[in-house]
Parts: structure tokens; sequence; C-alpha cells
């Protein structure tokens, strides 16, 4: 790992934004039972090393902490100061300075397709636009099921990055927040599509934004975590005792949250798959990782899919 002295050149954990400002602004969950504090955002000012932000983060939680999202460097580097590393899935990276992104068959003709429908623009994330947002979500595919929280800025501020495909009469099909993980290097926030949008529009915006970050220089864009992938595949006895029950997890779940299918969405671009670690200086635990699903809604998720397979089981035919 190469780190120059006093900046922070390495990549932030999934949704932690770099700044101009000289002191870090953290957010956190507390978890219930545990009362470990799950560090779920934050906002770290530009000149911190890894060993500040190590340094700061221990005194701020004294009592301990969790960290999701991390990439191997930070893991490696916390890891390497007695920290519990659990890899829970992997995120799709992108560069915008190769086109090989944009090449496959299936990509282009998707992109042919979808740009028949209308075209990506950037827009500012002011008031107007943000109500817009908010009103454009109640219309997307799985709008109406528990929604996933604290794992992405689901209000974006005015820091973060809009765009959206319009339909060439003005409506809204696709829409994608971005935030700025690093100097260079931009996350995918949000990630929507209407309902009732025609098949390529998410390929034709990922290639618009792509062709806008390629322009302005960005050399990292991350599409996002695919949670649970690269996880169960390969040999099991590499994982931890923790790492399999996340695995078995997934597994589990796959009924109700489809990571697979976001997956090949993100794999069609011929990303870097790039491991996510959770790093926590306290003795992870089946009780954390209960607790951390349901801070992310992901065990409300489960039930509600449970529940509606039962009723839909009891109804007559």
């Amino acid at each position: 790992m190469q780190m120059q002295q006093g900046s922070m050149v390495e990549t932030l954990p999934l949704s932690w934004r770099v700044t101009d400002s000289i002191r870090p602004l953290y957010r956190h969950v507390q978890l219930p039972l545990s009362r470990i504090p799950w560090i779920t955002f934050a906002d770290i000012p530009s000149c911190f090393s890894y060993q500040i932000l190590y340094e700061d983060i221990n005194r701020t939680f004294p009592g301990g902490y969790i960290i999701r999202g991390c990439t191997p460097e930070m893991a490696q580097f916390f890891s390497a100061r007695y920290c519990h590393v659990i890899r829970t899935g992997a995120e799709a990276v992108l560069d915008p300075g190769y086109r090989i992104h944009l090449q496959k068959k299936t990509v282009r003709a998707s992109i042919a397709r979808g740009r028949k429908q209308g075209f990506v623009e950037e827009l500012t994330l002011d008031d107007t636009i943000r109500q817009r947002l908010e009103s454009f979500r109640i219309s997307t595919i799985h709008a109406e099921k528990p929604q996933l929280r604290n794992l992405f800025r689901d209000k974006p501020s005015s820091h973060c990055r809009i765009f959206v495909f319009r339909s060439f009469s003005g409506q809204w099909l696709g829409a994608m927040t971005l935030s700025e993980r690093g100097r260079k290097a931009i996350h995918t926030e949000l990630m929507l599509r209407h309902c009732q949008a025609p098949g390529d529009i998410m390929e034709c915006l990922v290639a618009g934004i792509f062709e806008i970050l390629s322009y302005e220089g960005i050399q990292e864009w991350s599409l996002g975590e695919a949670p649970f992938m690269h996880l169960m595949q390969g040999d099991q006895s590499e994982l931890n005792f923790i790492e399999k029950l996340t695995a078995s997890a997934g597994a589990w779940s796959k009924y109700a949250y489809n990571f697979e299918g976001l997956y090949r969405f993100k794999n069609k671009f011929a990303p870097q798959w790039r491991p996510v670690m959770l790093c926590t200086d306290t003795q992870p635990t089946p009780l954390m990782l209960a607790e951390l699903s349901e801070a992310m809604g992901f065990t409300g998720l489960l039930i509600n899919e449970s529940l509606s397979r039962v009723t839909q089981w009891l109804m007559p035919i």
C-alpha cells in the first residue's frame, strides 16, 4: 500500500465523502443491544491520511465502532492495528479512461436502443430537483417494498451530483446520484428506474455518465456493492466463521433480495470487482450481524417478502 504522508490518497469506504473541511463529520447508528456505533457515513478532510483517520475514529468512538464498505487497503491498514475484518461482498469499479467498459456487444446494443428513447443530462441538485427526485422514487421499481437504510446516501445533499435519463417528452425514466469519494474517485449512491421505463434505459444512463466522467478525468467510478457476491464463490474454507455465516444468510435470502440480478447488471460493464470489507475493533459475533441486518433494513425486507409469500400460498386458487 502506497501512502503519501499527510494526504488521503487511498479510497474511502462506500458513501464516505472527501471534503475541504478541516474537521471530519461522522454519522452513526448505535446498535441497540451491543451498543456499538456503526459509522454509516462520514465527510473526511482531504488532508487526512489513514493514520490520522484511524486515530481520530478511535478518539471519537473510544467504546468501539463498526465501519462497513472498506476497501482492502483500508481494511489491511486497520487490521494491522488489531481490528477485525469481515468480507461482505464486492464492488464494481470502472475506470472512465478505458473504453473497454462499454465495448461488450450487449452493452453497445442496449445503448443504441436506449438512445432512441431519450437522452442523459446532469442536473443541479437544488431543492426543486430534490423534491422531484423524491416524487420519482415513488414510481420506481420496488418502491412499494421496505427500503434498505444507512447503506448509501438515500437523501442526497447539494454535494451530490444527479444524472437523469429523460425521455424526449420530458419524463424521467432513470436517475442516478453520485458522491465524491476521493479527488478523482466517484461513488454511486441512488440507482433508480421508472417502473414503466422501457428496457436498456439504465445501460444508456451508465454510458452517458461514463462519457461525462471520462471527459472530466475521473480515474475511478464505483457502481457500488453487490453484497454477498464473491463471498459464496471459491473455497469456503478460506472464510472465517462470521463470513461463512454471512454467505449462508445471503444464500438463504435470495428470494427476498435479488443481489444476483444486481451483480449481473453491473458485471455487464466489465468492471474490476474489488472486495468490500467490514472493519470493527470489537469481536464480531452473530448478534452483531443480526443487529446490522436490522439497522440496514434488510430484516424488514426479509419479513415483508416472507409474509407476502405466505399470503400468496394461503390464497385460494
